[in-house]
């Protein structure tokens, strides 16, 4: 069975990318702008290929443990009953509680 259309993968992706961003930029800030001995572009670089990195591992992790709680079959009747953009949200903050 296929839980994942393209819809919600967008979704999941808009939602983590939202979450996992201002945790990156709260601690990635201070730690690349006052490191010494960067240039700006080479921050900045730094700065968003941690933030690429983080929200990728963070999407992948998310899909893996939602998935992983799909084998509960009421978990899975009540993924199946909700509209797409519910289920990109569910499962783009399905680590928040952790």
């Amino acid at each position: 069975m296929k839980y994942y259309n393209s819809t919600i993968i967008k979704t999941a992706a808009k939602a983590s990318f939202f979450y996992i961003s201002w945790l990156v930029a709260l601690i990635g800030i201070p730690i690349v702008f006052f490191r010494d001995g960067l240039d700006l572009i080479e921050k900045a670089l730094l700065f968003t290929g941690f933030l690429l990195f983080f929200w990728l591992m963070y999407l992948l992790l998310c899909i893996s443990f939602h998935r992983f709680s799909m084998r509960n079959e009421q978990s899975r009747i009540s993924y199946l009953a909700k509209e797409d953009i519910e289920n990109g949200k569910e499962l783009g903050t399905y680590l928040d509680g952790w």
